[in-house]
């Protein structure tokens, strides 16, 4: 993810998008951390037409809204969304762009579209529940020293790779989470499975 980081950071300097996709706190450096990732996220976001699930406002009347957005480095980014109403049904949104989700977004490849069953709907609830998204750090702790047989210490840092975020919305809060390529906990490992479940990623989004 380092060579992708690079490529924003030296990339022609462009206005973060207007809308609010980002929370402002909540990071290890508030300060850096919400204009570049607002840049990053938000403008591969805006891309897709999704929009900011930040206030109750951004309900529209649903009971809960949630994102899963999935940037590979080189390869076109894609998010599932699922939004539920107050009566109990639900509809998913499949939508892949043409551009790279390191770099430059590109336009809408593909948008699909359609209602959840209800025994999905409950499968999505189960892995939901068990990921907690309430309990998770914003961001992946910082690598640690791992010691060696030799006595040597040495430290491992993800060079490139695919960033899941997750975004989940309803009355009472808002949750943001986000992991740079590996999952470690269960519980996000899960909901990404059964969020893919939903509807197979593209074979070649690896």
């Amino acid at each position: 993810m380092i060579i992708a980081v690079l490529a924003m950071l030296l990339a022609p300097a462009q206005p973060a998008p207007v809308r609010d996709y980002v929370p402002d706190t909540g990071w290890h450096d508030d300060e850096w951390a919400r204009s570049f990732y607002e840049r990053w996220f938000g403008r591969q976001l805006s891309a897709m037409r999704e929009p900011p699930l930040a206030t109750p406002a951004d309900l529209a009347g649903m009971r809960q809204r949630f994102r899963l957005l999935v940037l590979p480095t080189f390869k076109p980014a894609f998010a599932y969304q699922v939004d539920e109403y107050t009566d109990g049904t639900a509809n998913l949104r499949v939508v892949r762009l043409d551009g790279r989700g390191g770099y430059s977004p590109g336009k809408v490849s593909s948008d699909v579209r359609r209602s959840l069953r209800p025994e999905e709907l409950q499968a999505f609830h189960t892995a939901a529940q068990a990921a907690d998204l309430g309990s998770q750090a914003r961001e992946e702790p910082s690598p640690s020293p791992k010691p060696n047989p030799d006595g040597s210490q040495e430290i491992r840092f993800c060079v490139d790779g695919t960033t899941y975020v997750f975004e989940q919305l309803d009355q009472t809060a808002r949750q943001f989470v986000m992991r740079m390529c590996n999952i470690d906990e269960s519980g996000l490992a899960g909901l990404v499975d059964a969020v893919f479940a939903l509807q197979p990623p593209p074979s070649d989004w690896e």
